[in-house]
């Protein structure tokens, strides 16, 4: 079988799919990734073949407009930026999708690209189906929807997850609606989600059921996979920094220390984020690894307490570190997960804080937005995050969080696409 996998948005979008890419050509599959053109080294060196759409996410996410944004906190403003930038470079993106989508036998999407394939399958008449890498919004009475969780009870909870789709269709039918004329299939007056349900398209959690377990009035078509994850060969084959005598050297002399990194989210306030990491640095003894990832810190403090990388591999860190404060990316956040330690969310946009809330609601660390974030908030979420219940909680949590995602994610794959 050969799978197109469509990806748009950061290297926490690419990174999962581009993990399920690999699995897949391991089992015979022939695959193509189409993802933003920043990515075509990383995916070529663990061996996909990559196809290039318009658009370089991490120049996009630096543009002042944006990091002004970032910096609100305001995820709707945040995706209507994207819109009207991706809207600029859509004709060009249409052609590629349309001629590069023809050749696979499936199609599979991302969240961000799902706006694009729903139309471009239904334009080539194509196999398709969704790898959601956020919190459910499949309807079920079993819980609400983790940004509406104000109410628990049946009838309240499936009000909130068909309250989130309605407001997603909302916000994205102008841009649908544009896109199918550019393409010629009818406008849609209907909600697209519920045609998604109505078509019953395969739809994919890609997180571990252990923070979510599967409700049983979902349809069979949805179901929850678990963490995809790159093997090891994989992640140390480009973009992490090479584990040098240095950094051995100074992890070795000295406590666990506490990971601090935002992933492929720049930091929105590098001043106040560096008058933080200086307070943390005098007013607590804890050693702190900072990984810059897609962030410019110029003014980050020069101290023996703190190590900086551009980019590390994770998997191989974080069960040196006896806590980690990250952005709340669903790849670092499985990470951290996976080496049993306590987590700190400082959320910025977008599922960020659902995942956040959801780490305080499990009793496996603390959110705390970015916007509100101090030294002081900071120190005592690390303090408390060190306590017996919280480091017993994540070690008891991690080890349930080992199930192979991209086994059982490729398992529903081939026998839904047979």
């Amino acid at each position: 079988m050969h799978y197109g996998i469509v990806i748009y948005g950061s290297r926490g979008d690419l990174q999962p799919c581009l993990a399920l890419a690999v699995g897949l050509s391991e089992k015979g599959h022939d695959v193509t990734l189409l993802a933003n053109e920043n990515f075509k080294d990383f995916v070529e060196s663990c061996g996909v073949r990559f196809v290039a759409l318009p658009g370089n996410i991490e120049e996009i996410v630096h543009l002042p407009e944006v990091l002004g944004i970032l910096r609100s906190g305001n995820m709707i403003r945040f995706f209507r930026e994207l819109q009207k930038i991706t809207t600029r470079l859509q004709p060009v993106v249409n052609e590629r999708l349309l001629h590069l989508c023809a050749v696979p036998e499936v199609l599979v999407a991302s969240p961000l690209a799902m706006i694009w394939i729903y139309s471009v399958a239904e334009k080539l008449d194509k196999k398709w189906a969704i790898v959601q890498l956020s919190l459910p919004t499949v309807p079920t009475s079993e819980f609400p929807f983790a940004g509406l969780s104000l109410f628990d009870f049946p009838l309240y909870n499936l009000i909130s997850h068909r309250f989130i789709r309605g407001l997603y269709w909302k916000l994205n039918k102008k841009s649908v609606n544009e896109h199918r004329k550019l393409i010629s299939p009818p406008v849609m007056r209907e909600s697209m989600i519920q045609k998604i349900s109505e078509q019953r398209i395969l739809n994919l959690y890609a997180f571990s059921s252990s923070l979510i377990s599967r409700p049983k009035d979902w349809p069979m078509e949805v179901d929850i996979t678990g963490f995809l994850t790159l093997p090891t060969i994989a992640r140390t084959s480009y973009g992490f920094e090479q584990r040098d005598d240095k950094l051995e050297e100074w992890l070795q002399n000295g406590e666990s220390p506490i990971y601090l990194g935002f992933g492929s989210i720049p930091i929105p306030d590098l001043a106040k984020f560096a008058g933080i990491v200086r307070e943390l640095l005098t007013t607590t003894n804890h050693r702190f690894i900072f990984c810059q990832g897609w962030s410019q810190m110029p003014d980050l403090p020069i101290h023996e307490r703190i190590y900086v990388v551009k980019s590390v591999d994770h998997e191989w860190l974080f069960p040196q570190c006896k806590a980690a404060i990250i952005h709340g990316g669903i790849g670092t956040l499985a990470a951290v997960l996976r080496a049993k330690i306590p987590v700190i969310v400082v959320s910025i946009f977008g599922d960020q804080p659902l995942w956040g809330k959801l780490i305080e609601l499990r009793r496996l660390g603390f959110h705390i937005p970015f916007k509100k974030v101090t030294a002081s908030k900071l120190t005592d979420a690390m303090e408390q995050s060190l306590t017996n219940e919280i480091t017993q909680n994540a070690q008891r949590v991690g080890g349930m969080v080992g199930e192979n995602g991209v086994i059982k994610t490729i398992e529903k794959l081939e026998s839904y696409f047979v």
